[in-house]
């Protein structure tokens, strides 16, 4: 018997779309009027328990970033029954994980837990969640540990030049603009009692949706949740909208690296909100342009003329519009070639949008991983968080893919034309400014503006 070979000149074809059945979301309230979404998913003795909250670094105080994030790492540093060792090792006996992590729209509290340890698990996350203590010596060690990273960050050119490129790009008093874990200066003048008050101004049930995934039962569940949280009392205010970023001018702006073996490049522009009707248009258009291996952004500066191992773009969607942004590390002799060739990139389809092939291949990818996105307890989670966070509605996914099956290339070019104008995207490069500023320079898109490490001008 034999097997013809295949021939390798033509690429595979793709396998057929599989079919996709979303979970059913089973929504309650305890008596504190706590929201709980329950999906059953009895594949594996698993379950996923998260919480997420509008608590994020938006809140954050005038003068005091940072607030927000140091706030949610100190959840499980200490409870009013159980000190930080005490819970950490209560949660590593019953196999679970228990995290809490947060960002700028948001804070997120997770636990993964055997479904048989639920009556066990779900006690210690709520405790975490409704009681925690904020302990002086914890704080002061996750303060210190939140100063040493921030100065780590200045050694690392990809960080330097992130926080920069948001910064030059929002207005100076807008939360999108400021690192949401902090400055030096924000993080060394918190105390105790900025947490304390943020926690007590913030978190509560009113501000909060949470999510159950896996083995359970809503009868089985919901009676463990009243006991562990429905007297998580109301306290928390209700979160208020983020500002809408008012118009920056663009710019060229250059960090310093002396020596830098490469540039860390940024190119963007404040673009589009998570609940925007061109959410779906936009994540086609960015597919294309940058956001695949094979997209016209890394195809040209990675394999055609060698200036990078990788470039890609990405649309950053937030409750407010979060910026378009085109990113890498490039050599530093073709820094200004390679930020000019960026710039050539999106004005191209700024002008002409894409074509029916690119449409085509970039909906079937999306299609595919949207079929991904709902496998484990964890990802359906993980989905679900985006409903509540920004408001979108109940049914959002249940309709995605007829709305991603019926995107036409008029749909994506009126996307790439609103929001992607090269003429009103700034570039940030952190590398050797005795190297780089001329190419920068040669741009055509005025002086070349010199920055610190935290992004403000160098006078």
């Amino acid at each position: 018997m034999t097997t013809a070979r295949p021939d390798r000149s033509v690429r595979p074809g793709p396998l057929p779309l599989r079919a996709v059945t979303l979970p059913p979301v089973f929504r309650a309230r305890l008596s504190n009027g706590l929201p709980v979404w329950i999906v059953e998913q009895h594949r594996a003795p698993q379950v996923v328990v998260t919480a997420v909250m509008h608590c994020g670094a938006l809140m954050d105080p005038p003068g005091k970033t940072g607030t927000a994030t140091l706030t949610a790492d100190l959840l499980d540093a200490g409870t009013e029954a159980h000190d930080a060792l005490a819970l950490s090792e209560s949660v590593e006996f019953l196999g679970a994980s228990l995290t809490f992590r947060g960002g700028l729209d948001g804070a997120y509290g997770t636990l993964l837990t055997l479904s048989g340890h639920m009556g066990d698990a779900v006690p210690l996350f709520a405790e975490a969640l409704s009681q925690p203590v904020f302990p002086a010596d914890q704080f002061e060690r996750l303060r210190r540990q939140r100063l040493t990273m921030l100065m780590q960050q200045k050694d690392r050119p990809a960080s330097v030049a992130t926080t920069a490129f948001m910064r030059r790009i929002y207005p100076a008093d807008h939360p999108y603009g400021k690192d949401p874990a902090g400055t030096e200066s924000s993080i060394a003048a918190l105390t105790r009692n900025d947490i304390i008050s943020f926690y007590a101004d913030h978190y509560g049930p009113g501000n909060t949706t949470l999510i159950v995934v896996g083995d359970v039962t809503p009868q089985g569940v919901i009676p463990l949740l009243e006991r562990s949280l429905g007297r998580w009392p109301a306290r928390a205010r209700s979160a208020g909208e983020p500002p809408r970023p008012a118009s920056v001018s663009p710019g060229v702006y250059l960090i310093d690296r002396p020596g830098a073996p490469q540039s860390e490049i940024r190119v963007g522009v404040p673009a589009l909100p998570r609940n925007t009707p061109d959410f779906i248009p936009a994540s086609v258009l960015n597919r294309v342009l940058g956001g695949q291996f094979s997209s016209r952004i890394n195809m040209n500066l990675r394999e055609r003329r060698g200036y990078t191992y990788g470039a890609h773009s990405s649309f950053v969607f937030l409750k407010r519009p979060g910026p378009f942004l085109v990113s890498g590390a490039f050599a530093v002799a073709a820094t200004g070639e390679a930020a000019g060739e960026i710039l050539a990139e999106v004005d191209a389809v700024h002008r002409e949008g894409i074509t029916a092939g690119e449409l085509e291949f970039s909906r079937r990818g999306l299609i595919g991983a949207f079929a991904l996105s709902f496998e484990t307890p964890f990802q359906i989670a993980a989905a679900l968080q985006a409903l509540p966070l920004y408001g979108l509605p109940d049914d959002y996914y249940d309709g995605f893919l007829t709305l991603l099956e019926s995107v036409s290339l008029e749909d994506v070019a009126g996307v790439a034309a609103r929001v992607l104008d090269p003429a009103g995207m700034s570039v940030v490069v952190a590398g050797d400014a005795s190297r780089v500023r001329d190419g920068l320079a040669a741009l055509g898109r005025g002086n070349v503006t010199m920055l610190g490490a935290d992004g403000g001008e160098v006078r």
